[in-house]
């Protein structure tokens, strides 16, 4: 059941758009309008589907008690908050799925790959394969490499896997889903830090030119350690980590989400 528009869990979300996301155009009468709209309605319509996906609960979020002693101490609304939180996870974890390293997609590996087959599969003496858990086989009969070459002629493809090599997402190394990780962490605490900016959002007191007070990042470590996002949970709310992430990642850009792209332009990118 979708989220109605005076529903709290929306009202943070509406104010994060209006601010950050929303995109606004003039017709040739001078009228101006959105045209990306759907963002807000959009999580609005997938709230429960959300919901059941994170690997997180709203237990988390209530039960934690430093993260619910900041939000009482900066003036915050607990139930929109929760709200914001969802649409901020759910839209910058699709928006970074696999687009986070500018490494070659699916179209790009096979072709090379079948490219270098047919060039070369009378010289290819033998290929290994290994396994996630180090189990490695190799096969060097010619007649199995030539069949091997075959099999991957994009006519013998399933529908399934034709539909994953017209994706343009790229396959992620280990080691690339690891700092994947922490660029998605990074965006998250950024865009909350953006958040938390908007006048009249938190009654928190700063210092003279600080965007951001220690309150406020110790509140978005708490929600990066309750999301799932800590890589430190012994000490989750180590203010060092917080500025190592955001130093880490600063100037970083980030792609739509597909998921919330149904009315903006491919070119469009979060705001810096």
């Amino acid at each position: 059941m979708a989220l109605k528009q005076d529903n709290p869990l929306l009202a943070y979300v509406f104010q994060h758009f209006a601010k950050y996301q929303a995109v606004v155009e003039t017709d040739e009468d001078g009228f101006t309008y959105l045209i990306n709209s759907w963002y807000p309605m959009g999580f609005a319509h997938w709230y429960e589907d959300i919901v059941k996906s994170i690997p997180f609960k709203r237990e988390d979020y209530d039960k934690h008690k430093p993260l619910q002693e900041l939000l009482t101490e900066l003036g915050l609304n607990k139930e929109s908050f929760w709200g914001l939180i969802l649409y901020l996870y759910d839209f910058i974890t699709d928006a970074c799925k696999n687009l986070l390293s500018p490494q070659k997609n699916h179209r790009d590996i096979y072709n090379e790959f079948v490219a270098f087959m047919r060039e070369n599969h009378s010289e290819v003496n033998s290929i290994t394969f290994e396994t996630a858990s180090k189990k490695k086989i190799t096969l060097t009969d010619p007649i199995l490499l030539d069949v091997l070459r075959m099999e991957f002629e994009l006519q013998n493809f399933t529908s399934k896997q034709q539909a994953e090599f017209e994706k343009e997402y790229h396959t992620l190394s280990a080691a690339e889903k690891a700092d994947s990780r922490r660029k998605t962490s990074y965006f998250f605490a950024h865009h909350l830090s953006l958040f938390l900016q908007i006048d009249g959002i938190s009654n928190v007191k700063r210092r003279d030119k600080a965007k951001i007070s220690n309150k406020e990042k110790e509140l978005i470590l708490c929600l990066l350690y309750v999301c799932k996002f800590s890589d430190n949970p012994e000490n989750y709310l180590d203010l060092g980590y917080y500025n190592k992430l955001m130093k880490d990642f600063k100037d970083q850009s980030m792609n739509m989400s597909n998921k919330y792209g149904l009315e903006i332009s491919l070119d469009w990118r979060f705001p810096e």
